[in-house]
């Protein structure tokens, strides 16, 4: 949390950091209420059920209240000191895409996995980037003018980024360097939320290719 709030200190004179608490079994809620009472920024709300990753972040969406709009995990994947490489594109860019300059930590099959889901995007919906699925900047008003269907984990942002293309919104590209978690399992290759992630991907491109008929 420290590293965040010192990044964005020193780039901007006024933001909000909103931390969701999931429902979390641990200490994490006091931890956040203890980080908001020390620093007027944070914004703490917690679910009153556990939705997960992709309808939280939903939810944080529409709880934003600036002008730009940014996600980042707690484990720190992105460091927000590299915001001042992304900053400079918003003059022709309404969103922003972070590519992973690498994937350190990754296993074998997370590797697989990422590969199949590029390639599957691309081939669907037309749209080559090189990363749907880590961070974005948005505009305020984009992500208020786009209706987001999904709510899985895997296409969630994928959807926000190819529909915004479809309206015509500018989406630029940036790679940035991945900082692999020290502690913890991710959950993301699952076969539960890769189920789900697919689910939403093919549900959304039936409906895209019908609308086009």
């Amino acid at each position: 949390m420290q590293k965040s709030l010192a990044a964005l200190r020193a780039q901007f004179d006024t933001f909000e950091i909103i931390l969701i608490d999931d429902q979390s079994r641990d200490k994490t809620l006091e931890i956040a209420h203890q980080a908001a009472a020390e620093n007027p920024e944070i914004r703490v709300l917690q679910n009153t059920v556990n939705m997960g990753q992709g309808k939280t972040l939903l939810r944080a969406f529409d709880e934003a209240r600036g002008e730009f709009v940014i996600h980042n995990a707690v484990d720190y994947p992105f460091d927000l000191e590299d915001l001042n490489q992304m900053i400079p594109l918003l003059d022709d860019a309404d969103i922003i895409v972070a590519a992973r300059r690498a994937r350190p930590g990754y296993s074998a099959y997370r590797r697989v996995i990422s590969s199949i889901n590029i390639i599957l995007i691309r081939t669907l919906f037309g749209l080559s980037i090189h990363d749907y699925n880590f961070v974005q900047m948005y505009r305020r008003d984009v992500l208020d003018k786009i209706s987001i269907t999904a709510d899985s984990t895997g296409f969630l942002t994928p959807e926000i980024i190819i529909r915004a293309n479809d309206m015509g919104y500018r989406v630029t590209e940036i790679e940035v360097a991945y900082h692999p978690r020290e502690f913890g399992t991710a959950t993301a290759g699952s076969p539960k939320v890769l189920i789900r992630s697919f689910r939403d991907m093919m549900s959304f491109f039936i409906r895209r290719a019908l609308k086009r008929l």
